[in-house]
This record gives structure tokens, C-alpha cells and sequence, in this order.
């Protein structure tokens, strides 16, 4: 397990990313055993079809999905720290597709720790073999429910590099569960007693992984990554109807919208998440707000909705 050793100067320039290879990978993780966050066996249940379909068509993703069962090193160049929060799907894979056959099959080894490499993945091609393996699960697992991962996923970022602003780095790691580890001047980050790494002074990047998925990314000397769970996947997966009493009270799409805000949410994410119109939020959220329920403040660029205590009082 590879760990990362900051310098203070690192850790000032923390910054958030979200990498949709990253939920392909942890879709992987996923549904080859590792353990399922809460709400997840209900996603699970949803694309197990046509999972068992593409496990049996796809020799490269039955290796994939071995290797990730028994490794504690995914391979680096398909899990790479994104630039950003703009980066596309299309983005990831074609950089998947450029590796030298020397690096890829070099991070398969590693990946391996000594046991005998795959026959799947031991081809002159196997950069290209794997990218369009991860494009299929992309396409057939992931991108069906892109808009309301990523609206989760950018709702993380927003509520903690807010947290980030004004609370500084070590809040921000304790929230991700992550104990920084400081000695002779310099932070761990990870579990230490594995590989170091160094960032160098280029920064470290945060990702959110919708599938529980806690690893550090590599892509010396260019970026160091940490993925971390993301906030608010069971609520996005168990979307269980409102009590009875509050949909009465309230009506239906108020509640649902009411309920929705277990964390801030601008009224894009929340139209993402709930499969509902911008208008019909917007005029839920407006309602919700003159009664008391919501209160919303700037982030930025967003405007963020939240319960306020009478709400939270309400749902409880």
C-alpha cells in the first residue's frame, strides 16, 4: 500500500478533483467482491445482468476483476489524479489508450506482486485491451446513472473545500477519515509502512468516489491523488419514499426535496439526484425557505440550500 509524505507546503496546495474513471474503477471493485458501502447492493442488484453479460463476453475484465480482488496496488495508468472537476470520461480513456505498452505492462506486474501475470493482460496491446474494457463498463454500468453520480459527487466537493476555506487541511482529512501522521516535519498521509511518495511541492489532489473506493493515485511527477467515499451515496441509492405524516403535511415533492438536504445542495445537484424539473425544485425550495424549513447561502459561484434546525426537526 503506497502512502504519501508531505511537507506543510504540500498540503497548502490541497485541491478537489472528480474522475470518472475513478466510479469505473470502484464499479469494478464493487461488484468483484470488495465491500459495499451503504445503499450500494441496491445499484448492485440493478446492474447485475448485464454485469454477468459483460464478465462472461470479456476475458480482460474477468483479469481486472481478480486482480483487483487480491492487489493492494491498482495498476497507475488507469488510475490517474484528475486536473480537475471538468475532466470527461472520453478525456481519461483516451490517456488510458496512449500508454506505452512498456508502462502498462510494467504497472500490471507490480499490480501482480510477483504472481504470474494474467494471460488476459500479458498482450503486446494491453493498454488498448483494457481501455475498451473500461469503456464497456462505463457505458453499460456507469453512464446510465452519470448525471445523479455526478451531481453527488460535485456536492462533496462543494461542502468541502468550503470547509477547506475556512477550517484549513486537517478538518478536511479528519472528515474523510484520514489521521495525518506528522514526523520530523513532514505529514503522512495514507497507511505508513508501505511505499512513500513525495509530491514534490506539486500539490495533492482530492477525488470523491461514489463507490467507497479509499486509495492513493500516482502519476509522478505530474500529480499525487487521495480518493476518498463520497458524503450521501446511501440516500442517493435508498430512495425511500417520505414518511406518510410528511407527505401530507407538506406534499410529496416538497418532502422529497426536504429530505433530500441530509447535506447543502445547490438546486442543479438536487434536480440531478431526484430525477425532478429545475422549475418544480426551484418552486419547492422557495416554498420550503418562506416556511422556514431551508436557508441558502453563496459558495462561490453556487448558491447552497440547507435544512435549517426547524426542518431537521421536521424530518426527524
Amino acid at each position: 500500500m503506497a502512502y504519501l509524505d508531505c511537507t506543510p507546503e504540500d498540503l497548502t496546495r490541497v485541491r478537489f478533483g472528480l474522475s470518472p474513471m475513478g466510479q469505473v474503477v470502484g464499479a469494478i471493485g464493487v461488484l468483484g467482491g470488495h465491500p459495499v458501502p451503504p445503499g450500494m447492493p441496491i445499484w448492485k442488484a440493478r446492474v447485475r445482468d448485464r454485469y454477468e453479460r459483460l464478465l462472461a463476453a470479456d476475458s480482460v475484465l474477468r483479469a481486472l476483476v481478480r486482480l483487483h480482488r487480491v492487489t493492494d496496488y491498482l495498476p497507475d495508468f488507469y488510475c490517474v489524479p484528475p486536473d480537475g472537476v471538468g475532466v470527461t470520461f472520453e478525456d481519461e480513456l483516451l490517456a488510458v489508450r496512449r500508454i506505452p505498452h512498456e508502462r502498462a505492462l510494467a504497472d500490471l506486474r507490480l499490480s501482480h506482486r510477483g504472481r504470474p501475470l494474467d494471460a488476459a493482460l500479458d498482450v503486446p496491446d494491453v493498454a488498448r485491451r483494457v481501455a475498451g474494457t473500461l469503456e464497456a463498463v462505463w457505458h453499460e454500468l456507469v453512464a446510465p446513472e452519470w448525471p445523479r453520480l455526478r451531481a453527488l459527487l460535485e456536492r462533496d466537493i462543494v461542502q468541502r473545500a468550503g470547509r477547506l476555506a475556512v477550517y484549513g487541511w486537517a478538518d478536511v482529512f479528519a472528515g474523510l477519515g484520514i489521521e495525518p501522521v506528522s514526523r520530523s516535519g513532514r505529514i503522512l498521509l495514507g497507511r505508513p509502512g508501505g511505499t512513500p511518495h513525495r509530491p514534490g511541492g506539486v500539490g495533492l489532489v482530492l477525488m470523491p468516489n461514489a463507490f467507497g473506493a479509499a486509495s492513493v493515485y500516482l502519476d509522478p511527477p505530474r500529480a499525487y491523488g487521495l480518493a476518498y467515499p463520497a458524503h450521501g451515496v446511501a440516500a442517493l441509492w435508498e430512495r425511500s419514499p417520505a414518511a406518510d405524516g410528511l407527505v401530507a403535511l407538506l406534499g410529496r415533492g416538497r418532502a422529497t426535496v426536504l429530505g433530500a438536504l441530509d447535506s447543502p445542495a445547490s438546486t442543479s445537484q438536487l434536480v440531478a439526484q431526484l430525477s425532478m424539473t429545475l422549475g418544480g425544485v426551484g418552486d419547492h425550495l422557495a416554498v420550503l425557505r418562506r416556511a422556514g424549513l431551508v436557508s441558502r447561502t453563496r459558495s462561490g459561484r453556487s448558491v447552497l440550500y440547507s435544512r435549517t434546525a426547524l426542518g431537521d426537526a421536521l424530518i426527524a
